[in-house]
This record gives structure tokens, C-alpha cells and sequence, in this order.
């Protein structure tokens, strides 16, 4: 007799990747289970400062999540331009949408308005099925099944179970897969910050010699969000200063681009490093987002690849399942794992070198660094590249990642 399990997948997380991946999914028809650790109350009520680079290839799955339609529209920043420079030198480089006759380069949206809109979404969907508190404890294979016993005793089954429960999974570590860390012993700082001067939909990012300083435009034309990568030492002293302590420092270190700082939200603090999972699946199991990956934030590129994982697996269990193929079946997680693993390691190594490149102190490395961001500025073709990779618009996409 063959068994009915309570859902066809299981997702360990409920955060932006994790519900995205759900969404996906039930609208194709597959049920799901989505266990979250905090309920929605603890959720709520959480404070997170940090805002989101979202690029327009995230836009695309977003909407083909539904979820894109429940974000309001007073808190969906964009940004029409990027302007990148180097504290120690005179180099620069400027992106600009209307180059590619784009309207916008990409959106900055605060972290806690789109797990409310993904949350929104997924309360329309009949097929999601949340677990809230519920923490994974045990995991067992039987055949066609996998078992996910949860601490109060609960029992779970489903032919597949996804991990996209963060950088430190649970599942991943009950499923004994390794991700070596390589830890940067640096600090972000975010915040969302009130200007003297409006940010006139331009992304800034000046890197310093001890990390960049990011100013994300927001909604309001007079507020950005702040990521401000630092020593753990500094970090720890600008998260103890006073408001107006903060944001005269803050002002200082991006040499008042946009005048003084009015104001600031609270602050928190967030240990930098980066990571690989050894595997993104095994049998009846894989693993997204924050829990296959981390990597540095200094292009924002963190959770459009956790998006993309979640639009790349959908795609690859929705065709899979069109073809009556068994959704959890090893070579079909493979091609999941062969189709992103490559493409989010070479993103985690631009990342790593782009980071020690502009931190170096060498002073033949700054004077070539510099003219380096000036050549690119003038290369059009290249730049263009450049651009149109960041914004999602070009390389290997998932059909939920491509215009629709």
C-alpha cells in the first residue's frame, strides 16, 4: 500500500528563500510544509535594520512568487544609478540604468518588508502548510519517504526536505554535510539613515581601507540603508556610540557626499565571513540560501543568489515532476546542485578578491586598482557587461529569474 506523506516537500526556514521556494512550488501544485523556528508574533516583532539589494532578475521571481504584490509601494526604494569609489585615489566608476534603456538598476527594500510580503503571500496559498515554533531534531530516509521528526515529537513526512534554515542549518548539520567557513574578522554595521541631501536614486559605495560604506536609497528620498563594513573593533565602538555620535562619524567617513547625517535608526551588528556547503544535496535532501552559502556583502549580491537558488530548484522539481520523475531522487537534485554550485562559488571568489583588492595597503596595488576602475568606467562594452550581470538581466537564469 502505498503511503500518502503529509506534503510532497519539506522546507526547514521560512525567511526570503525558503518562502520564495515554497511559493514556487504550491503554485505549481506541489504542497508544502514550512517549518520556522519563531512564530509570527516573535517574527513581528523583530528589529532588523538591514536593508536588501534586490536586482531585477529577483524582481522577476518575486512576481512569479506573488509575493511582489503584497510589498507596498512607499517602501520599495530603487536605485537608476551606482557610484563606486576608492578612498585612497582618484579612480571612480558610475553605472547608469539608462545606458541599457532600463528605468532602474534594482530596488532597496528592508529585509522585514519582504519576509511581511512573502508571509502575505503565502497566507493566500492554500497548499503552504506553516509549523511555527517548530525546531528540526531528528531525520530518517525510508524509502521513498523522509521522516522529519520535530522536538515536541511531531512527526513529519515528505518525499523530499529542503534547508533553507541559514548559514548555521540545523538540517545541513543533521544531514552531516561540511561547510568549511572562512571568517574575514570583519564586521557589518547596519542601519537606515536620514541625509541632509537626497540620494537622488543613486547607490553609493565608497570603499575605505578598512572596508566599503554602503548608502542603499530607500523609499524616501532622504533616508539610506547603511552597511558599513569594519574591523570587529571599530564595529564594536560605532554599535556603543550615542546617535549623534554615530552620525557624525558616519557623515565623516563618507565625507558628507550626502551632507550631514540627520538621524539614524537602531543599529545592528553582523560577523562577516564566507562559506560553501561541500554538497547542495544528497538523497531526499537539499540545500538553499544561507544554508549552501554566505558570502561578502559588499555588491549585496547575498540574497539575489539565495533567490536564484530557490527559483533554480523550483524549476528543476516542477519539470521533474511534469515528467512523473521522483522529485527526490539524487540525479534529479543534481542537477540543481550542478547548476548553481559552480555559478555561487565563482560569485563567493569575485567577491573575496574584489574585497582584498581594495583593502590592499600596497601602495602599486591602490595606483592600479584606480586607474583600473577608470579604464572600466570608459570601456562601454564592458561596463555594459557588467551591468547587465549585476541586474540579473544576462547568464544562466531560471525561467522564473527571466522577464516574463
Amino acid at each position: 500500500m502505498t503511503i500518502k506523506p503529509d506534503a510532497d516537500v519539506i522546507i526547514v526556514g521560512g525567511g526570503l528563500a525558503g518562502a520564495t521556494l515554497a511559493l514556487l512550488l504550491a503554485g505549481q501544485g506541489l504542497r508544502c510544509v514550512l517549518l520556522e523556528e519563531r512564530n509570527v508574533e516573535t517574527t513581528s516583532r523583530r528589529t532588523d535594520p538591514r536593508a536588501l539589494a534586490i536586482t531585477r532578475a529577483s524582481e522577476n521571481i518575486l512576481r512569479s512568487a506573488r509575493a511582489w504584490e503584497y510589498l507596498p509601494q512607499d517602501r520599495i526604494g530603487y536605485f537608476r544609478q551606482m557610484h563606486v569609489w576608492d578612498e585612497n585615489g582618484t579612480g571612480d566608476i558610475k553605472f547608469d540604468s539608462a545606458e541599457l534603456c532600463e528605468s532602474t538598476l534594482g530596488y532597496i527594500i528592508e529585509q522585514t518588508v519582504l519576509e511581511q510580503a512573502l508571509r502575505a503571500a503565502s497566507n493566500k496559498q492554500d497548499l503552504i502548510k506553516y509549523y511555527r515554533p517548530a525546531t528540526l531534531s531528528g531525520l530518517k530516509l525510508d524509502g521513498p519517504l523522509v521522516r522529519a521528526q520535530l522536538e515536541d515529537g511531531t512527526e513529519l513526512t515528505s518525499h523530499l526536505i529542503i534547508g533553507a534554515d541559514g548559514a548555521r542549518s540545523r538540517l545541513r548539520t543533521l544531514a552531516g554535510i561540511a561547510c568549511p567557513v572562512h571568517d574575514y574578522h570583519q564586521q557589518a554595521v547596519a542601519c537606515v539613515a536620514n541625509t541632509e541631501k537626497a540620494h537622488d536614486a543613486v547607490a553609493r559605495q565608497r570603499f575605505l581601507t578598512t572596508g566599503p560604506l554602503a548608502f542603499l536609497p530607500m523609499a524616501d528620498p532622504h533616508q539610506c540603508g547603511i552597511v558599513w563594513s569594519t574591523s570587529p573593533d571599530h564595529a564594536k565602538s560605532l554599535i556603543k556610540m550615542n546617535e549623534d555620535s554615530f552620525c557624525r562619524a558616519l557623515a565623516d567617513a563618507f565625507i558628507h557626499t550626502l551632507g550631514d547625517i540627520v538621524s539614524c535608526g537602531p543599529r545592528a551588528c553582523f560577523p562577516l565571513q564566507h562559506s560553501q556547503a561541500e554538497h547542495y544535496c544528497q538523497p531526499r535532501l537539499a540545500l538553499i540560501g544561507d544554508a549552501a552559502h554566505t558570502a561578502h556583502p559588499l555588491a549585496g549580491q547575498g540574497a539575489n543568489m539565495g533567490l536564484l537558488d530557490a527559483a533554480t530548484l523550483a524549476e528543476v522539481l516542477i519539470e521533474a515532476r511534469t515528467m512523473n520523475k521522483d522529485i527526490g531522487a539524487y540525479p534529479v537534485l543534481r542537477r540543481y546542485e550542478r547548476w548553481r554550485r559552480g555559478e555561487n562559488f565563482i560569485m563567493i571568489k569575485v567577491l573575496q578578491g574584489l574585497k582584498c583588492l581594495f583593502e590592499s595597503r600596497l601602495a602599486s596595488v591602490r595606483h592600479l586598482r584606480n586607474i583600473g576602475l577608470d579604464v572600466t568606467d570608459m570601456l562601454t562594452p564592458v561596463k555594459y557587461s557588467i551591468m547587465r550581470h549585476a541586474m540579473g538581466l544576462s547568464g544562466d537564469l531560471p525561467s522564473f529569474a527571466r522577464h516574463q
